[in-house]
Order: C-alpha cells, then structure tokens, then sequence
C-alpha cells in the first residue's frame, strides 16, 4: 500500500468517524425528546366518579372504552367530599359530579394538560346528557381544587425550570470531576452547591415567580437534594469509568431523564410506560416532590423522598469506591 493511499485512509477514517457519531448522536437525542411527546395518548388516566345513580362510572367507563380503549379508569367515589379528598391525595387528576348541582373538578396544579383534558371530557358528557335529555342543555360547572398561582397562571415557570434543576447538578458534577481530586472535597462541593443553588432557584420559582406555592425552605431541601445526588453520581461515574462512566451518568439523567420527568406531561400520556421510569430518576421525583409540596399537601410523599435519597446514596458510593479504586492505583 502506497504513503499516498495510507494518508488518504487516515484523512478520511477520523472525518468520517465523527461524523456518523454526531449522526446517531444527535438522532437519538431527537427520538428520546421527541417520541414520547408525538406519541402522547391517556393510558389508565384515574378520573373520579360520583353520582346518585347507581351503576354509573361502569357504564361511563364501557362507553369510553368504546371510543378510546384503556385510555380512562374511572374511579367511583360515594359523594363530593369524597372525591375532593381523591384530588387532594392524588388519587385522581379530578373528578365528574353528576349531582343536582353537575361540576367538573379539576387540579391545574398536577397537570395544566390534564386539567384541559378533564374539561374536553366534561363537554363531550355534557353533549351526550343533553341528547340524552331530549335537548334540555346540561353544562357542568368548572371548579379547580389546585389552581396555579396567579404569577404564572399556566405553569410555565416550573416547565422552563426544570432544566437548571437537573443542569446544575450536572454542572456540579463535571467541575468536581475535573478539579477535584479528594472524596471530602466532591462531598463537600455537592453539599454546599446543591444548598446555594437550590436557595436560588427556588428564590426565583417561588418568591419571585410564584410557579411553587409551598414552604420555601421545604422546597430548597427538595432541590438542594437532587442537586446533591445528580452531582455526586457524575462524579462518582467520572471517577470508576472516566469518560464512558461520565457520558454515561449524563445521558441517563439528562437525555433520558429530561424529556421522560413529566414536567410537560403527566405520566399516564406517555407511551409504553416510560412515563413511569421517569418518576425513579432524580428530575421526574424532584418535580412530582415539588409539585405535591406546592399544591397537595394532604398527598403522600415517601416514594418521591426515598427516590431522591436513593440517588443520594447511590452517588456517594461511587464517589467513595472510585476513591479506593483511585487510591490502589496510586
């Protein structure tokens, strides 16, 4: 083989390396973002029932499964004050009243697209009643049990907010990983940054913007916790397996976790159940966690807690056996 046919090969090898990874780089970047999102439709979406009538939520729910199969559970409560405490608990995203008084119950504060979801639905019951009733117009009342604060009435802040809070932690993460060589200074760091970011950003997101509506120092735990567990876990992941662990830690809490954390969307609208592993990852339970503070504070909150502090210790073990690791091989 000729120098000449050797250097051509080393030209062209790297050129065309880089460009197919940036290639498949970038379209699967594209699918993960974009596919749960194009293909959004309810599976299973709880929705509170309460009428006199006897035998009424399976008769709606065989109705609906008719047009939309699976995509609605209905969920029969005794009365309003039942159903209410359903919204209250996060066991439904609302609730049909079909009483003397008929209403639609909402809570804006889990899910703006699922509360415009309730109300499409109460329209198209209101249709059907008053065909039903030979014309006699039935409408039902709109009553939002968790409305958004009046500063960001459509949620927006916390939509736009939800990617400092898992940039800042991977932000930590990658500094510390690059400039800090002992295990009590990446523990420190992912301390002490997770806690003044998070009094930032909930600062903007609650006092300023009022996108949150809860305790202020609750929520800077919430957020100084995942900004902790994210960071440590990257620099636990840079430590072990260098680049690889770093891209990989990376691309599980960003490129997956981020389109998957149901910010935009509630859970039971993604496909296959991605929706569902979003919630196990640091940004789909900081968000859910934040938004139960803020709008459902009768909700429980373990899973969410305990998903964050499991992040939080699983970080701190890398950190600490890439520590050894790096300690025998010196």
């Amino acid at each position: 083989m000729s120098e000449e046919t050797t250097n051509k090969g080393s030209f062209w090898a790297p050129v065309l390396q880089i460009s197919i990874m940036v290639t498949v780089i970038v379209s699967t970047i594209l699918t993960i973002f974009a596919w749960p999102l194009a293909n959004a439709a309810p599976h299973n979406v709880p929705i509170g029932i309460t009428s006199p009538v006897a035998n009424i939520t399976s008769g709606l729910q065989a109705q609906f499964d008719k047009v939309e199969p699976g995509a609605f559970k209905f969920i029969e409560y005794k009365d309003l004050a039942a159903a209410e405490s359903g919204i209250a608990h996060r066991e439904v995203y609302g609730a049909i009243v079909l009483d003397a008084k008929p209403q639609v119950l909402l809570a804006t504060g889990a899910s703006p697209a699922m509360a415009q979801l309730l109300t499409n639905i109460s329209v198209q019951l209101g249709t059907q009643l008053t065909q039903a009733n030979g014309g006699h117009q039935f409408t039902f009342a709109v009553n939002d049990l968790a409305p958004l604060g009046t500063k960001d009435p459509r949620g927006l802040g916390l939509n736009a907010g939800s990617l400092p809070l898992i940039v800042a932690g991977i932000v930590v993460g990658i500094l510390g990983s690059m400039r800090l060589r002992k295990r009590s200074q990446k523990f420190a760091v992912a301390g002490i940054a997770g806690v003044l970011a998070s009094l930032s950003i909930v600062a903007i997101l609650n006092l300023w913007l009022g996108s949150l509506k809860g305790n202020y120092f609750l929520e800077v735990l919430v957020v100084a916790l995942g900004i902790a567990a994210v960071s440590l876990t990257v620099m636990g992941g840079a430590g072990l397996a260098k680049r690889a662990g770093l891209l990989a830690v990376i691309g599980l809490f960003f490129i997956v976790g981020n389109p998957l954390a149901g910010v935009a969307l509630p859970e039971e609208l993604y496909p296959s159940g991605l929706g569902v592993f979003g919630q196990y990852l640091p940004l789909g339970a900081e968000v859910n966690l934040l938004r139960r503070i803020s709008y459902f504070p009768e909700a429980s909150t373990l899973t969410q807690w305990l998903t964050l502090v499991a992040w939080l210790v699983v970080g701190a073990a890398l950190v600490y056996f890439s520590g050894l690791r790096k300690a025998k091989q010196d």
